[in-house]
């Protein structure tokens, strides 16, 4: 008789077998983890965290990806209220492992309202869930879909960023690793929120942990810098200045500072071409915001600003600069 192919152990990469014990659940002989039959998500249905007893019900879909399924919902016991739930929908050991540290990375960062707020996590079997504030508003690409974007806008935008990115790299020794149009938004009161730390990666003296191998890229081609093409392990805050000169750089063109359609041209073009020649920002701001831009978006790490206090005197002197 045929064995039945129920998968990999996430842990440690047996073969799994129908749990006798648990009617649907899924056993690891080797190393015992136990896989819960998957609950069904879906809008309508209710979510529940088994520690603290917390309920939300699932409202509507919002967003997916081959990391996760995105959410609204409110808690039980307040329809008011508006909540966003990421549950993680590809449980191998390496999602699992980031999805954890995205809730703790952010968890961590109690003191900076411009970083969305995590409210709640819980794992059940391979099954993670973490509830966030809802942000009612649109991301930097809805924006530029729905305004014409000015550089005051954008000088102003890229300040409220590099400050809550100085004060989680400076206090928190954390990096981004994602910065780009659609993890940075804007509330109805044109309030900016940082999302998405899903690549975030906090470094101390030893080294930190890290998922990622050494010498492989992690980020989103366009918006990363060259030294996370070649090795996403070993990066710094000036990384993330180059991912902000770039987003800046949609907000004033409509495109990616990288012209290439593929993965290898962009690659190419990141790693030929940093920063972008000044004429393709020409016409669309002064001559000092393409040269802050240009400056941010070097090739080499030791040509950016050292420090975030000295890209935020930059863009400081160019608002001063700017009339009423």
């Amino acid at each position: 008789m045929e064995v039945p192919d129920y998968g990999n152990c996430p842990v440690c990469n047996s073969s799994m077998q129908a749990d006798p014990s648990s009617p649907g659940a899924l056993r690891c002989p080797v190393c015992n983890f136990v896989q819960k039959p998957k609950s069904i998500i879906a809008p309508g249905y209710t979510v529940t965290n088994s520690v603290n007893a917390n309920q939300y019900r699932i409202l509507s879909n919002l967003s997916s990806g081959g990391f996760g399924d995105i959410f609204i919902c409110h808690p039980i016991g307040d329809v008011s209220l508006r909540y966003v739930l990421k549950v993680l929908k590809n449980a191998t050991a390496n999602n699992s492992k980031r999805f954890r540290r995205e809730a703790e990375i952010i968890a961590s960062i109690e003191d900076e309202d411009r970083i969305v707020k995590v409210l709640d996590f819980w794992e059940d079997g391979s099954e993670m869930f973490i509830v966030m504030e809802y942000i009612d508003g649109m991301n930097l690409k809805q924006v530029m879909s729905e305004y014409d974007v000015d550089e005051k806008t954008v000088l102003q935008v890229a300040r409220e960023t590099a400050v809550a990115l100085q004060h989680i790299w400076e206090r928190y020794s954390i990096i981004h690793r994602d910065i780009k149009p659609e993890n940075i938004m804007l509330d109805k009161q044109w309030s900016l929120k940082i999302l998405d730390f899903g690549l975030s990666k906090q470094c101390v003296e030893d080294g930190g942990s890290d998922i990622t191998m050494a010498n492989s890229s992690l980020g989103t081609p366009g918006y990363m810098s060259p030294e996370q093409f070649t090795d996403s392990r070993n990066v710094d805050f000036r990384s993330d200045i180059f991912s902000l000169g770039a987003t800046m750089f949609y907000l004033l063109t409509g495109k990616s500072p990288s012209g290439g359609d593929s993965l290898d041209q962009i690659y190419n073009d990141t790693l030929t071409n940093a920063p972008p020649p000044a004429s393709k920002l020409e016409g669309k701001c002064s001559t000092g915001c393409i040269n802050l831009i240009q400056w941010m978006m070097q090739k080499n790490p030791d040509d950016r600003m050292g420090s975030y206090m000295e890209l935020l005197d930059e863009i400081d002197q160019l608002l001063y600069s700017m009339p009423d």
